[in-house]
This record gives C-alpha cells, sequence and structure tokens, in this order.
C-alpha cells in the first residue's frame, strides 16, 4: 500500500505551505494537489516531480519506500563546515 498521498500532505505542511501556494508554485491546480494528498487519482511522474522539486527548493527532500520503509521526509541541513 502506497503513502506517497500522505507524505505530500505532510511535506507541504512541515513547510507551512497552503494546498493553494503549493499548487501555484508547482505550476498546478489546487485540485491537482488535492487529488494527490487524498489517493483520489493516478499521479503522473511529471506531475510529482513538480512538486518534489518546489519542497527540494526549500530544503526538504522526499525519500521514498524501500519496501521495508515506507516513504520518508529529510531535511536538508543549512549549515556549512
Amino acid at each position: 500500500m502506497s503513502t506517497q498521498h500522505l507524505i505530500v500532505k505532510a511535506a507541504r505542511t512541515a513547510l507551512g505551505l497552503s494546498r493553494k501556494e503549493l499548487a501555484e508554485l508547482a505550476g498546478l491546480s489546487d485540485r491537482t494537489i488535492y487529488n494527490i494528498e487524498t489517493n483520489q487519482d493516478y499521479v503522473l511522474l511529471d506531475t510529482l516531480m513538480k512538486v518534489r522539486r518546489v519542497f527540494a527548493e526549500r530544503g526538504l527532500e522526499l525519500v521514498e519506500g524501500n519496501g521495508e520503509r515506507g516513504w520518508g521526509l529529510y531535511f536538508k541541513s543549512n549549515k556549512t563546515s
């Protein structure tokens, strides 16, 4: 069972973005974001990549599950050595 839709909502929430804000940043409709988050539709790879790009630009990476573990979030550090 895929939990991808749950992690997209968690990532959006963690970044403090509304559904509408994420949609605008990704160049998608807010209905598309709603459909992703509620697992209403099959998600095209191109659509998911647009959402992931917005998250990555804000220092958050979606980590895909590997069979043993489900999807997760990785926050990149802003610290430099």
